[in-house]
């Protein structure tokens, strides 16, 4: 993701590798905060969603990755 100013609004958007806006901010440090914790969530997304299939599959998950 980075962080992408428009120069007519001045406001700011997240962006994806693709080109994709996540967010629009009105300051940079809101679109850096953002993106901190949007990079933090998507680090624990999956941990959380194993654990998940865990507890409803148990044995049946051999090797989440």
């Amino acid at each position: 993701m980075q962080v992408v100013e428009d120069p007519q609004t001045g406001h700011f958007r997240l962006v994806t590798r693709d080109g994709e806006t996540l967010a629009i901010t009105r300051t940079r440090p809101a679109a850096n905060d953002l993106v901190d914790l949007l990079a933090g969530a998507w680090e624990e997304a999956p941990a959380a969603a194993v654990a998940r299939a865990w507890m409803r599959r148990g044995a049946a998950i051999i090797e989440p990755r």
